[in-house]
């Protein structure tokens, strides 16, 4: 492990990043979503011994990916916003539902691949060590993104229940 690096700070800038992953796209949520971005370049520029200029290219990868993972989120609450009101029509549109439905699949596929793709833009900008290094770092984020994850559901569990949402108050009727 490198001086100056601590775990518990990787820990809790993980737990930011699996807040703002889990997050609506909300402009409150917007520092959250820049300080996991910023943790999450500068833990991999550690850890691969990246130069500054690389840094900065992979910081803007993460963010591209954040932002499309934003958007994407974004249109998947529309789609399901479509599919409730067609659901709520009697008899339910066949035709619109499974237009949405095809859509929020299709939807869902594209942020599935986000991951991946941006690892692999990622990739080519290293050399093959540090390529071989990022490989080996995968899977220590990713548990460390999986226990934040837990620590927030776990959290969360203790806060009273609210049926408009967390965080959010009722709308005025």
């Amino acid at each position: 492990m490198k001086a100056g690096f601590r775990p518990g700070l990787a820990t809790s800038a993980l737990a930011a990043l699996v807040l703002a992953v889990g997050a609506r796209p909300v402009q409150a949520h917007r520092p959250v979503r820049e300080r996991a971005r910023t943790f999450l370049t500068l833990r991999l520029a550690d850890a691969l011994d990246l130069p500054d200029e690389k840094a900065l290219q992979v910081g803007r990868i993460i963010r591209k990916a954040d932002e499309q993972r934003v958007a994407l989120l974004e249109r998947r609450r529309q789609v399901e916003e479509k599919l409730r009101a067609a659901l709520e029509q009697s008899p339910p549109p066949a035709e619109e539902i499974t237009r949405w439905v095809a859509e929020a699949n299709a939807i869902d596929e594209q942020l599935a691949g986000i991951p991946q793709q941006s690892l692999r833009e990622i990739q080519q900008l290293l050399t093959l060590e540090q390529q071989a290094k990022l490989v080996l770092l995968r899977p220590e984020l990713r548990e460390q993104i999986r226990r934040a994850a837990r620590a927030e559901r776990e959290r969360g569990q203790r806060q009273p229940w609210r049926p408009w949402g967390r965080g959010r108050e009722p709308a005025d009727d």
